[in-house]
């Protein structure tokens, strides 16, 4: 098993295309059973487990590659239900993510993972936070989620990718790590999944209020992953 997963708008419908996954198996199911109406759908263990088996009834592990966000959620689960899966989880500038969230409606959004959970730092002032606020404060939850996650499954089981980094040796490299072929080369010059309008500017045109806001709030996981601010 090969599971891809990341933020969102971090190239994990490109890499299904590369090595001929699904993208987003059977999301939608699961985001209608488990998480319309629910703030907190995978808190518990065995909720996630739950939901992994639920979600992977009747696929073949040994074959099975699919991409989607919700795996940050459930890495654990899937590891403690398979050993021997092997994950990517991709990351991106925050300030490009933030550019193509926001483009795509995601600070406008409710659902469990686009929203403060009541009791956060956050929670209180999410009416009044910048379109860019809220971006930066999905990047940086849901990367927190992702590398909470990661801690519980041995290290030479997952691998992190800078999606800006994706290049033919890249590939390569994941496909040894992994035990699964290239399938379509190209993937990595076409876009796949992309916006196709840049109404939001480029991070680079920000304002200094902005830019300011951005760091304040993403500025700490941004160092983490080995972004400059």
């Amino acid at each position: 098993m090969f599971i891809i997963t990341g933020t969102g708008r971090s190239g994990t419908g490109m890499l299904a295309r590369l090595f001929g996954g699904h993208h987003e198996f059977r999301a939608s199911y699961l985001l209608e059973k488990y998480c319309r109406g629910n703030p907190a759908p995978f808190g518990r263990f065995d909720d996630r487990l739950a939901a992994v088996l639920d979600l992977h009834q009747g696929i073949d592990p040994s074959a099975f590659v699919d991409s989607s966000n919700l795996y940050i959620h459930l890495l654990d689960a899937v590891h403690a239900l398979h050993p021997d899966a092997r994950f990517i989880v991709g990351v991106r500038d925050g300030r490009d993510f933030a550019r193509s969230a926001i483009t795509r409606g995601w600070h406008l959004r409710d659902s469990f993972d686009c929203i403060p959970p009541d009791g956060s730092p956050a929670y209180a002032c999410w009416p009044s936070m910048t379109p860019v606020e809220r971006a930066a404060w999905i990047w940086t939850r849901r990367n927190e989620i992702a590398l909470g996650m990661l801690e519980a499954i041995p290290s030479d089981r997952w691998m992190l990718v800078r999606i800006e980094s994706l290049d033919e040796p890249m590939a390569e490299r994941i496909s040894v790590f992994a035990g699964c072929p290239v399938r379509d080369l190209g993937a990595i010059r076409r876009s796949v999944n992309a916006n196709f309008s840049t109404a939001f500017p480029s991070w680079r045109d920000w304002p200094p209020e902005d830019a300011d806001a951005f760091a304040s709030i993403a500025g700490g996981m941004m160092k983490r992953l080995g972004y400059a601010n």
